[in-house]
């Protein structure tokens, strides 16, 4: 995922981290995947690009001012219209991107859709472990790729302001 996001041009051959930034996975990490879990088998896609999105969200407040941002819930970067419409809500409330609706049909900027391109490796990266379906071990698979997405997103939004690895 790396090697790909830097190919991209998103990163450049290394996570750049934040133990404040890692550490928010942990606490919003059960409401999140209360929501991404049920969507996953029809949207795994989505699901995977929006952990990232939260990544690049929480990294955007710790760059801005961390003891807000320590202190939002999940609810605050899912937004009012709920866990479809996440991506748009941290893009417009928290990137100053202008939105845009993957959906099929809609359009989507290059961001977006190189974002989505992410995703979509990791979900084939997960599909080819051939992990049963269904079972506990595909349930971890799934939370420690969604946990992978968000600290990618996080580096990715890390670099996009301008930090590189020693300066952070």
């Amino acid at each position: 995922m790396l090697k790909r996001a830097s190919e991209c041009g998103l990163l450049e051959g290394e996570l750049l981290s934040s133990p404040d930034i890692d550490g928010r996975w942990e606490s919003l990490a059960p409401d999140f995947c209360a929501d991404a879990i049920p969507q996953f088998n029809s949207y795994p896609e989505a699901v995977f690009a929006w952990a990232a999105y939260l990544g690049m969200a929480v990294a955007t407040g710790w760059d801005r001012d961390w003891d807000v941002a320590k202190t939002l819930r999940y609810e605050d970067y899912r937004g009012p219209r709920g866990f479809d419409y996440m991506d748009e809500h941290i893009q417009e409330h928290f990137l100053g991107m202008e939105p845009t609706d993957a959906r099929p049909g809609m359009p989507e900027n290059g961001f977006s859709k190189t974002l989505h391109t992410l995703a979509d490796q990791a979900h084939d990266l997960l599909r080819h472990e051939n992990i049963e379906p269904g079972t506990a071990d595909a349930y971890r698979a799934v939370i420690a790729s969604l946990s992978v997405m968000y600290r990618l997103g996080a580096a990715i939004r890390l670099k996009a302001l301008g930090y590189v690895i020693g300066r952070i």
